[in-house]
């Protein structure tokens, strides 16, 4: 189909993380993309994301934290009549440091 869609699931932590992937065909053509994800505390999506949902509280190591967060939905066209054999995410943290932009995928999917 040509309205085929990749869609990620994730967050950003400590700022707004952004970088670029790819997508490789069966075929072996590559398409790049660029995936940003607002922190989870904005709780706003990015231009053309959406949130998925939005939380009253989390928790943290000290308990329960009051502050809302969100989980953004962010979008990849596809190329029409391909089909996808793998993604190479976004490289956009060093592990999971304090006071570091990372991102956080949780789900991927083509639909």
């Amino acid at each position: 189909s040509s309205d085929l869609t990749l869609g990620l699931l994730g967050t950003g932590d400590y700022g707004t993380a952004s970088g670029t992937g790819t997508i490789i065909y069966t075929d072996g053509t590559k398409q790049t993309f660029s995936l940003a994800f607002s922190d989870w505390y904005s709780n706003s999506a990015q231009p053309g994301g959406d949130i998925l949902d939005t939380f009253p509280y989390h928790n943290a190591q000290t308990g329960r934290s009051s502050n809302q967060v969100s989980i953004y939905y962010a979008r990849v066209p596809l190329k029409a009549g391909k089909s996808v054999k793998y993604v190479t995410l976004p490289d956009v943290s060093q592990g999971v440091q304090s006071n570091t932009v990372a991102m956080h995928i949780f789900a991927v999917a083509v639909g």
